[in-house]
């Protein structure tokens, strides 16, 4: 089978042919009908840290963003049978990695937070991904695509899309003035469902015109375009001088996360998707402490709370299909997907290994 892979330690990937994987106990072999890039992907393909440092030893198939359907089942298979369709969790917890940590699960685990498994694996960077014709998955960390109708390519987003229902979700946006930092795929999700979730205006922070034409098409109230006006001066013009009450950091820029702290009103919620590459300096009295804030961090989603809730809000007709500007019959243009990610000239790019 034809999988696109990590083959050594230095940028690019190289489209390759190996042997199909075999499903062992507890696992099944699903035929990838749609697989969709991810920052980390293209943080692998780009070889920076934290992958280049140690954190990922290749080879490895990359791609954790799949809607596939089970065409092979092993030995103590009893959840799926051959024909569902699936979708696929990221965040392999501890009890899914070996029969010792399955006896002996961490902390978080025992507590029902295995999406922050002390010892979490990733699939594309501890074990091979998706961006392939066929993989292997244990039974138990796959989500059943009930819904016949779904796009395969909308299935597929529900693990990112999870990242901004999470993070919304935590939020209390109801009725409220929500700001969204950081336009990528993952933020133009936070402002579709923040306007799904009744927010009563969502002011999308944006720098490139790609960016800007997207947060429309998904729901934006305002546009906030930061090459032509200071974002926190005009994110308090649009609210009245109040300063909004939720602001969404999606981007990991520290200076977006100073500015949502700045744009945010007292007693508001500031709630941080982004991951920084450096550690951020703050004045924590004058923008956190003195202004009452509540910030919060989401890392994930939770497993399966999250994948619930979001396959309501898509039934509920949450509609994130804008996001997705570019579809590949096959997986050979693989080089051209994480091009279009570099340069910012996309939203998600999704693959159809079989077409």
């Amino acid at each position: 089978m034809l999988a696109v892979r990590k083959t050594k330690p230095a940028k690019g990937m190289e489209l390759v042919r190996v042997d199909t994987p075999q499903p062992k106990p507890g696992e099944v072999l699903i035929k990838v009908l749609a697989v969709s890039l991810c920052g980390t992907d293209n943080g692998v393909y780009q070889w920076k840290a934290p992958f280049s440092t140690g954190r990922l030893e290749p080879p490895v198939t990359t791609g954790h963003e799949v809607c596939g359907q089970v065409v092979q089942v092993g030995a103590e298979v009893t959840k799926l049978a051959v024909g569902a369709v699936v979708s696929a969790e990221s965040h392999i917890h501890c009890r899914l990695q070996s029969a010792e940590r399955a006896e002996r699960p961490c902390h978080m685990c025992r507590t029902g937070n295995e999406h922050i498994c002390e010892h979490v694996q990733f699939f594309s960077v501890d074990v091979d991904g998706f961006l392939a014709e066929y993989a292997v998955a244990h039974e138990d960390i796959l989500w059943p695509v009930l819904d016949k109708s779904m796009p395969w390519e909308i299935a597929a987003l529900q693990e990112s899309l999870g990242n901004s229902v999470y993070t919304v979700a935590e939020s209390d946006v109801a009725g409220k003035d929500v700001a969204v930092f950081g336009l990528g795929p993952t933020g133009l999700n936070a402002v579709a469902v923040a306007k799904h979730m009744k927010a009563r205006s969502v002011l999308a922070v944006a720098g490139s015109p790609e960016h800007i034409a997207l947060a429309k098409k998904m729901g934006a109230t305002h546009i906030v375009d930061r090459h032509k006006v200071d974002p926190v001066e005009e994110l308090q013009r649009l609210t009245g001088g109040n300063g909004v009450d939720v602001s969404l950091e999606m981007s990991g820029n520290a200076n977006a996360l100073k500015q949502a702290l700045q744009a945010t009103k007292p007693t508001g919620r500031v709630t941080i998707l982004g991951l920084y590459a450096n550690a951020v300096e703050l004045d924590w009295s004058k923008l956190i402490v003195l202004k009452d804030l509540t910030v919060r961090g989401i890392y994930g989603r939770r497993i399966w709370d999250t994948w619930k809730l979001t396959a309501s809000l898509l039934k509920d007709g949450l509609n994130v299909e804008p996001v997705i500007t570019h579809r590949f019959n096959g997986i050979s243009d693989f080089e051209t997907g994480f091009k279009l990610m570099t340069e910012g000239k996309c939203g998600k790019c999704v693959f159809f290994p079989h077409r």
